[in-house]
């Protein structure tokens, strides 16, 4: 099986640094796993390398999507097999990078096709708690409510929306399609850090990129047309677009950044806690790291 390392975690972690000295240590490249990175022209507010660290450090799957284009999951997991392939015929090992913690599973687990009608249901079931649906699932599919980790609240409305949209198990399907297991060998890593120091980085970071433009790159996208397109409802480009409108304060705009963007990575962080695969780094004892990748490769 194809053997790929996924560097994940919340925002502003060091991921994109880390990335580089392990692109400098092994025979690998990068691949973009940030839903908002694959769009063209949306550059300071997501965040991505400069260019010039871009030419030392090529990364795949990043700023190659028209931001008016219906891009999803689906197309991104195609895509990103299409890179393994080409990645792995130079010789090479894939590392995926990026916080975007749905992408990362729909695409080593896959996804499942669903009917139009599926979004409702789920609509319909996010309104009870997790205790009521989780018994409801135990007494519909065992097998799902089994495998399924307890407070997994998404994958419990998945299972639900499934069998009253299609009538059939959602553990049947897992079996049919062997989705439990995942479609590559993988070794899955994040930095550890300290909620109250990873706060203070985003608020730096936010006022950062105000520095470096933010502003203006907002005014040229809505200018190229983009100001309805789904790259500029992501956080950032939201609240500038809303400051231009003259619906916010300069201040408050940028003070509603900061927060969006913490509320994010604490979303981020429930997320990935729930992952049991995780193995976490202290980003002062990156050796354990690098031992743990080598053998891994090697393996």
């Amino acid at each position: 099986m194809q053997k790929i390392l996924i560097l994940t975690g919340p925002t502003a972690t060091g991921k994109s640094k880390l990335s580089f000295e392990i692109a400098d240590k092994f025979n690998i490249e990068i691949i973009n796993i940030d839903s908002m990175q694959v769009y063209k022209y949306f550059d300071i507010g997501t965040d991505k390398p400069e260019i010039s660290v871009l030419k030392k450090y090529p990364h795949h799957l990043i700023s190659y999507v028209d931001p008016s284009s219906d891009y999803n999951v689906k197309q991104y997991i195609a895509d990103a097999d299409e890179k393994i392939n080409e990645i792995s015929n130079k010789g090479k090992k894939p590392l995926f990078v990026g916080g975007t913690g749905l992408y990362i599973r729909c695409f080593l687990n896959g996804i499942i096709e669903e009917d139009k009608d599926d979004n409702e249901l789920r609509k319909y079931f996010s309104q009870f708690s997790f205790d009521y649906l989780y018994t409801k699932l135990k007494i519909i599919d065992f097998d799902a409510y089994k495998k399924i980790k307890i407070n997994d609240k998404y994958r419990v409305i998945r299972a639900l929306s499934y069998y009253y949209n299609t009538g059939k198990l959602i553990s049947a399907m897992w079996r049919e399609h062997n989705f439990n297991k995942p479609r590559y060998k993988y070794l899955k890593f994040a930095i550890s850090f300290n909620r109250d120091a990873l706060y203070n980085k985003i608020n730096f970071r936010v006022d950062h990129m105000i520095e470096k433009g933010l502003i203006d790159e907002t005014v040229r996208l809505i200018e190229k047309g983009f100001s309805n397109s789904r790259p500029m409802n992501g956080i950032g480009y939201k609240e500038i677009k809303l400051f231009l409108e003259g619906k916010l304060s300069k201040s408050n705009a940028i003070d509603l950044i900061k927060q969006n963007t913490r509320k994010y990575a604490k979303r981020q962080i429930t997320w990935f806690r729930k992952e049991n695969d995780i193995f976490w780094i202290d980003k002062n004892k990156k050796d354990e790291l690098f031992y743990k990748i080598e053998k891994f490769l090697q393996d």
